[in-house]
């Protein structure tokens, strides 16, 4: 039965990767397919990879593919992985997740910008040998400033060889509960997420 069991999750957190994948990858040829209407603004349209340095510490592999539309905006998609592990619990999530991002101090990428996205989390947790899942979500606003380690300033048109780091912090709520041992764990209320991110610009 425990085996069923593990491959009933295993299958219904496949079906969940398949979903958010597919939900990614409608967004991006629909944004791709919207290039033209920022033909005049192209110079501006920077990509990025960013790979969040803090989260990793804490377990946590948070990684983004960010496109810049003009000299104000910007997306963000990313995919994310958890792991924790204490003397009784084991935790172990994946996911992905959207934001919207506008620059306020400076032409994209660089400078302070704020806005808002949304994560969702399959996650798995094990406790004293009883083991069960939950789906989670976690809109937020998001306030973060990009420097640039460039010695000399970024050039509009400027590709590749350019490299960023962003403090960032990201305030919203968790919203899901898990049911294990007969006993019902909501985990929800106000959270907080800190980033450290390195982007690559490409």
């Amino acid at each position: 039965m425990k085996v069923l069991k593990n491959l009933k999750f295993n299958v219904s957190g496949f079906r969940y990767f398949c979903i958010i994948f597919i939900f990614h990858l409608v967004l991006y040829t629909f944004l791709c397919i919207g290039e033209p209407a920022f033909a005049e603004e192209k110079v501006y349209r920077y990509r990025l990879i960013n790979v969040d340095l803090l989260g990793a510490v804490f377990g946590i592999v948070r990684v983004e593919y960010q496109q810049n539309m003009d000299e104000k905006n910007a997306w963000a998609l990313r995919g994310i992985y958890w792991h924790s592990t204490t003397e009784s619990w084991k935790w172990d999530g994946y996911g992905g997740g959207l934001s919207l991002r506008r620059y306020i101090t400076h032409k994209s990428p660089e400078g302070g910008w704020v806005g808002g996205g949304i994560d969702f989390l399959v996650i798995n947790a094990r406790f004293m040998g009883k083991e069960d899942g939950g789906n989670f979500l976690f809109p937020h606003a998001e306030i973060g400033y990009t420097f640039s380690l460039s010695p000399t300033p970024l050039q509009v048109g400027d590709r590749g060889s350019v490299w960023f780091i962003t403090p960032s912090v990201s305030l919203g709520n968790y919203i899901g509960n898990i049911e294990i041992s007969n006993s019902n764990i909501p985990i929800s209320g106000a959270g907080i997420r800190l980033s450290v991110l390195l982007s690559y610009l490409f």
